[in-house]
Parts: structure tokens; sequence; C-alpha cells
């Protein structure tokens, strides 16, 4: 990202601001948490015999439950989402 002449100073600035922010608090986030949090985040189908909207119960389930126990990693990532979406990417 540093190397990218597509995006102003000032929009690197921010992102790298955010992904320093965002990798400290992860320094903090236990590696179950990950996991689990990756296990979700691959889930893209519903195991068999659970229909999409238990599966997407359950996902939802574990975003609210991250978000409870890392308030500010999930501030982080949703600002980090929100700065690249207002950049168009």
């Amino acid at each position: 990202m540093q190397a990218s002449d597509n995006l102003p100073d000032a929009a690197k600035a921010e992102l790298l601001e955010l992904l320093a922010a965002l990798r400290a608090e992860l320094q903090g986030v236990k590696k179950e948490h990950l996991e689990r949090a990756e296990e979700a985040a691959r889930a893209g189908e519903a195991p068999q015999g659970e229909s999409l909207d238990e599966a997407l119960g359950g996902l939802t389930g574990t975003v609210t439950e991250l978000e409870a126990m890392h308030p500010r990693l999930s501030d982080l990532a949703n600002r980090l989402a929100v700065a690249l979406a207002n950049m168009g990417i």
C-alpha cells in the first residue's frame, strides 16, 4: 500500500494508521477467538441439516460475541471497512 500511486497521500495515511491500530489491537486477542472468527468467516455454506437462516443466526451470534468481547477491535475493523468503501475499494 505504501507504494501505491493511485491513492492520495491522506487516504494512504488513514489506511496505514487504521491498519497499525488494528494490528496492535489484534495482539491482545486470544488465538482461539481469532480461530473461531476465521471459521465463521469461511463458513460459506450451512452445515448439512442446517438451514441458511440457522447458519446466519449462528454467524450473527459469533459476530455479536466477538464485538462484545473486543469492542475496540470491532470498531477498528468497521472503520477500516468504511474507509475502504468510501474509496470505492
